[in-house]
């Protein structure tokens, strides 16, 4: 599979021009006639953030009965794979962008650790705001003299809206959603009847509902109004009372049993919930 550690390879192998900045480019497809329609698999070493329209393979990047059909976003992080298959060219931008850049300007979301199959699909009021932002970054970037200040600025307007708009989608999806939650929750608590002897984390329910650690992070925090990891803290606690009163075994072996690799770390979070240490809450 390719790997490009820099933009300018991966717009030679894409049919895109050489980028003006190593670290930054803004692509517009429309600019293009010979982009390529179709991919087995890449990867590369910075984000790519698209928006497109008229693309027919929609269900690979999550597409529902709750969505439109046209417009979309979608975020690739560094080292993820990306593929396509498509009969027509799409429409629409996308930006590459170093994940050192973003860093220098202390730029974070939530939804850049997102998959490709957790994209966003946009309503139509949505789609003419997007389109606007980025038809902004697009002529700011071709400027002869742009500034990167400006640049970022746009972009970082950009992904603050694109949060918002992810939480609509929420909303809009939220039936489904709401499986995805109890499904969650249904795993927590039952995680202790298969005795794995592991500390119970949001990556690892990710993974048994095929999402990815953010996006059930972001599901689960506006759905219930509580993080994943405070659900999961409140079933290590309740396991742990259980324990406690229920049975003879030590401090230690309990915290061994809940998956703790050292019982202080234990004590600390029992403490931390309760108010009490385990020995105090046992007697």
């Amino acid at each position: 599979m390719p790997h490009f550690n820099n933009i300018k390879d991966y717009n030679n192998y894409a049919g895109y021009n050489t980028p003006k900045k190593d670290l930054i480019d803004v692509i517009k497809y429309n600019d293009y006639n010979k982009i390529l329609l179709s991919c087995s698999g890449i990867t590369s070493d910075f984000y790519m953030m698209a928006f497109k329209r008229n693309m027919t393979d929609l269900e690979w990047f999550g597409n529902t009965e709750f969505d439109t059909k046209s417009d979309f976003l979608y975020f690739i992080k560094p080292s993820q794979m990306h593929k396509w298959d498509v009969k027509e060219p799409w429409e629409g931008y996308h930006i590459l962008v170093s994940p050192i850049l973003l860093k220098d300007y202390n730029i974070d979301f939530s939804f850049f650790q997102y998959e490709i199959n957790e994209a966003l699909f946009l309503t139509d009021e949505e789609q003419v705001q997007i389109e606007h932002l980025y038809t902004q970054i697009f002529n700011e970037y071709n400027k002869d003299n742009y500034e990167l200040d400006l640049l970022i600025a746009y972009c970082n307007l950009v992904f603050t809206y694109i949060a918002k708009c992810y939480k609509r989608q929420f909303d809009t999806r939220q039936p489904l959603y709401n499986k995805f939650v109890l499904e969650f929750k249904k795993r927590v608590d039952s995680y202790y009847l298969d005795k794995l002897n592991e500390l119970p984390s949001v990556h690892y329910f990710a993974q048994k509902l095929n999402l990815s650690t953010n996006y059930l992070g972001d599901l689960v925090k506006h759905t219930t109004g509580k993080t994943a990891s405070e659900i999961i803290q409140d079933k290590i606690i309740t396991e742990a009372k259980i324990q406690l009163k229920s049975t003879d075994k030590t401090i230690a072996e309990i915290a061994y049993n809940l998956g703790f690799e050292y019982p202080t770390y234990f004590s600390r979070l029992f403490k931390k919930h309760t108010e009490k240490t385990p020995s105090q809450f046992r007697k």
